[in-house]
């Protein structure tokens, strides 16, 4: 019924067993010095045991003044690998290929979760978020570079099959992908080359330290906003990105600007983004992730089988359901507890304190 979604996957010598991706998610379930707690761990213990191919942990944040939650998980130090170590290491049990997504949240954060000024490609602030950033001098870049390289090469040293750098909705890195947001007249602006040079300089930094370990990268293939990234911008961004060493691309939409994209509602429909990952495949020879409002396994089955992506990353409907995968494997669809799209899982749109569902009490 599912044979497409079941087809393991293999990438540069790991093999994913299918083709159901969790995404990154932000559940705020962490201390406040950034290591895992034993929430942490029954999450992420449950998800793997629901039988997604491939489990995506994050965000985690890589530099001090870049967190986007109080609670977040870091690789900002060395003591975070044992935690991480232990955690990677009960996913992993379950049968399913560890990922860690990093992060820099940019402007879209606040200096009262931070404790630092805010910083961007350029002094301009998030229409949502409304804190004007600092301009990030060159030897900033740099340092924010490393930051993004030591926490890969944590993250390897804690057991990750593979490092995604978030470079969508908006944050640091895809702050400076964006005309939206990056008025530089240096070398990190203005041009296309010019602004991806940041990412491109990490993707080669990291590559040079972590070399065997799978790199993704996450975008918005489109931001919805004026002046903003469009998906014939992003087909000439991704080849670049592909050359400097990505394995994978996911790929997302929108921005703080425009929510609803990034988290699309029920009324936009299933899967309202598939046809922008169906774009950037047609340019890259890496497999390709989509997202949003995938809902079921017949939907994501009908993606494979049409070579629209490669990889299905089903979130929320995950977070109601960790079982939804193995649920369907076995035929058990009258069983499956349904996401209803309230959105008390991205706990900064509805102002909780951290991820929960009403769907699932065991969060």
């Amino acid at each position: 019924m599912f044979e497409k979604v079941f087809t393991p996957l293999e990438v540069r010598g790991v093999t994913i067993p299918n083709r159901i991706v969790f995404p990154a998610f932000q559940t705020n379930y962490a201390t406040r010095e950034g290591f895992v707690t034993e929430r942490v761990t029954n999450f992420y213990r449950n998800i793997a045991k629901g039988g997604a191919g491939l489990t995506i942990v994050g965000c985690i944040a890589v530099s001090k003044d870049g967190f986007g939650a109080t609670n977040v998980l870091q690789l900002t130090d060395e003591r975070h690998v044992e935690g991480l170590r232990k955690l990677f290491q009960e996913i992993k049990s379950y049968g399913t290929i560890v990922a860690v997504q990093l992060i820099h949240f940019g402007r879209q954060t606040s200096s009262s979760i931070t404790g630092h000024p805010l910083v961007a490609p350029s002094a301009i602030p998030c229409p949502v978020m409304k804190e004007t950033p600092r301009e990030l001098s060159e030897d900033e870049i740099c340092r924010i570079e490393d930051d993004f390289t030591i926490a890969a090469l944590r993250a390897k040293n804690a057991g990750a099959d593979m490092v995604e750098l978030h470079a969508a909705f908006g944050y640091l890195i895809g702050g400076f992908l964006s005309a939206y947001s990056n008025k530089r007249t240096d070398k990190y602006g203005g041009n296309l080359e010019n602004r991806t040079r940041f990412l491109r300089e990490i993707i080669e930094k990291v590559r040079s330290k972590v070399r065997d370990l799978l790199i993704g990268c996450r975008i918005s293939a489109e931001e919805f906003v004026e002046g903003g990234l469009t998906l014939e911008e992003s087909k000439k961004i991704v080849p670049m990105l592909v050359d400097a060493g990505i394995d994978v691309i996911s790929v997302g939409a929108g921005t703080y600007q425009t929510m609803n994209h990034m988290l699309p509602t029920k009324e936009m429909g299933e899967g309202p983004h598939v046809y922008l990952a169906e774009g950037i495949k047609e340019v890259i020879d890496v497999p390709v992730i989509c997202v949003g409002n995938i809902r079921d396994l017949g939907f994501a089955q009908k993606i494979i089988a049409e070579e629209r992506a490669d990889l299905v990353a089903m979130g929320r409907a995950q977070v109601a359901d960790s079982q939804i995968v193995n649920k369907s494997k076995n035929g058990l669809l009258n069983s499956i507890v349904e996401c209803d799209w309230c959105n008390r899982c991205m706990f900064v749109v509805t102002g909780e304190p951290a991820m929960s569902c009403p769907k699932n009490p065991n969060l």
